[in-house]
Formats: structure tokens, sequence, C-alpha cells
């Protein structure tokens, strides 16, 4: 660090670091441990500010410094943690991050991504078949009200084992409005 550099005060620091969960903010990573990076350069702003600081890990931090993470992409990244924090609660979040981590597999298995993309598109269209599904205890589906209000995930009921008297369980599947917001994450696209 530069000695004209002031360090980060440590109230800054902590509201970085819970504002990403304390991995890194970039939706496909989600890496820790972390470290904080200005999304303008320390030395043209001379100053550390909420707005201009993200958490990343090493690796996502390198990458960005050497330019293979553009800074419109970074800030977009930002503003997206501020929307989904805003809006969804941790457990929301972790659903989300699933599914950008789905995303970013299925994206390495198919090379240019564009195959896989086109599939799932398809797929969504033609009947609802969702992205996965992500298997809930029946009466916890009120811990993800907000992506089902908004229309990302649809609930999906097993009558069954309720019939049955056994532990009832449900799923929930992302619908073509969430794999447009997953989309938009990965890409670090506006939310």
């Amino acid at each position: 660090m530069a000695q004209d550099r002031p360090d980060i005060p440590t109230a800054l620091k902590r509201a970085v670091l819970v504002e990403a969960g304390h991995r890194c903010a970039i939706p496909t990573c989600r890496q820790t441990p972390v470290e904080l990076a200005h999304i303008t350069p320390w030395n043209k702003v001379k100053e550390h500010t909420f707005g201009n600081l993200i958490a990343l890990c090493p690796t996502c931090h390198t990458r960005f410094d050497r330019g293979d993470i553009d800074r419109r992409s970074m800030l977009q990244y930002k503003s997206n943690l501020e929307v989904l924090n805003g809006r969804y609660t941790d457990t929301e979040r972790q659903i989300l991050k699933v599914y950008a981590k789905r995303w970013s597999e299925l994206d390495e298995e198919h090379g240019d991504g564009k195959s896989f993309i086109a599939e799932f598109r398809r797929l969504l269209k033609g009947g609802g078949i969702g992205f996965g599904d992500i298997t809930i205890h029946e009466g916890m589906w009120w811990m993800l009200s907000n992506l089902l209000d908004d229309g990302i995930l649809e609930l999906h009921h097993s009558y069954e084992a309720a019939k049955e008297g056994r532990l009832s369980r449900s799923s929930v599947s992302l619908t073509p409005k969430g794999f447009e917001l997953i989309e938009r994450m990965v890409h670090a696209e506006p939310i």
C-alpha cells in the first residue's frame, strides 16, 4: 500500500463486506476470502467511499486490475448488489446464487454458452420447464416469498406426500423472468 494512502476505515470495510455477504461480489464466483477493490482506481479518486469499493476474491481482483473484467461490469456488479440486497432475503439470494452457479457450470460445459442459452430459452417458452428444480420443505415457501411474488420462482406442491401423511416437500423452479434475472446477473447487466 502506498505510504500516502490511508487505510480503509473499519466501519466502511465492514459495510462493503456485509453488502457482498463476505464473498466475491461477482455472482458466478462468490469465493472467499475477499479483498476490497476500488472500482475507480485510488490514484484517480484519492478517497475511500462505499460506492467505489467492492469485495472481490484475490483472483477476480487480479483479473479486474489486469483489465480482464472491465470497470463498467464492476460498476454493474456493485449496482446489482444494491438491488438484490434491498429486495431479497439472505435465503432468496442463496437461491439466486445456486442458479448463477448452475448457469456458470452449464456455460463451461457448452463452450461458447450460446447453445445452452438457446436450449433453455426454448424449454422455458415451450412449457415452463425451469432451469432446475430446488426442493424445499412445504411449509417453508414463505422464505422465498419475494422471489415468488416477483415472478422469479414458481412453486410446485407435492400433494402425494401430504396425502400419505409423510413429510411434505415442494420444489421451486426458475421462471422465464427468473432466467432473465440470472442471465443479467451473470453478464453484469442491470437488474
